[in-house]
């Protein structure tokens, strides 16, 4: 896993899910109980992450507000 940073582009709360806009390019897909605060993520918001590529789809995890 490899640690980067980024912004929220869009967060459903209904979901639970959204997608972050990585600096290095790119959306990667995140599950809100990764998120490492009690606030909720919105739209906007800089995040630092790390990304885990042990599936077959990029995800975000261990994600912290910065």
């Amino acid at each position: 896993m490899t640690s980067q940073t980024g912004i929220i582009r869009s967060f459903n709360p209904v979901d639970k899910i959204g997608l972050i806009t990585s600096d290095l390019g790119g959306d990667i897909r995140f599950d809100a109980s990764q998120v490492c605060s009690r606030s909720q993520p919105s739209s906007g918001s800089m995040v630092e992450f790390m990304l885990d590529d042990s599936s077959t789809k990029l995800k975000a995890v261990k994600i912290r507000f910065i």
